[in-house]
């Protein structure tokens, strides 16, 4: 998707990465691990960081649910706020997130707007997971982030991005897998 680069936003488009995972459990399975959020402290997250804190109203999280938290990974420290904005059992699940993004190295600051979205579908008494994780605005790009400004640069990003979603995604099929077997 094509935007308008404006002040306060240093992209020229979305930058999107899509993952995908099978999971040996049904989907209502998986959609119960992701929509309850004091979970997510057991599995930290589908994105590429580890989660530090969250701070989430207990049960099931339905659209307009809102929660705050804490994560970083090797480049970065972020503080989350984040709403559901879909929530449809079994198949969707999805969020938006405004995050202070700040750079460990240099202490540089940004803000991101983010969307999360998990789309499982159901395969038998199994499941195929698909997790996009789209940065929709950033106010800036720190540290080796700001290699997704240079086009000969992006794909490298983008790949080091996938893999570190599908890793998270990883935790959250286990997380699944493993609620069944408790």
């Amino acid at each position: 998707m094509k935007q308008q680069r404006t002040a306060g936003n240093v992209l020229n488009h979305e930058i999107a990465v899509t993952v995908h995972q099978h999971a040996t459990v049904p989907a209502d399975i998986v959609f119960d691990v992701l929509a309850n959020l004091s979970h997510h402290m057991m599995w930290g997250g589908a994105e590429a960081s580890t989660l530090l804190s969250m701070q989430a109203p207990p049960g099931q999280a339905t659209a307009g649910t809102e929660f705050t938290s804490t994560a970083e990974d090797r480049i970065c420290r972020m503080r989350d706020s984040s709403v559901v904005t879909e929530a449809l059992r079994p198949w969707m699940f999805e969020r938006v997130t405004e995050s202070a993004v700040e750079s460990k190295k240099h202490g540089t600051k940004a803000s991101w707007l983010l969307v999360h979205r998990y789309e499982i579908e159901a395969a038998a008494e199994q499941s195929d997971v698909t997790y996009t994780c789209r940065l929709v605005r950033a106010s800036g790009l720190p540290g080796p982030l700001a290699m997704f400004g240079f086009p000969v640069l992006r794909s490298l990003a983008m790949h080091e991005w996938a893999r570190a979603n599908k890793e998270g995604l990883g935790r959250l099929i286990a997380a699944a897998e493993t609620s069944v077997r408790a």
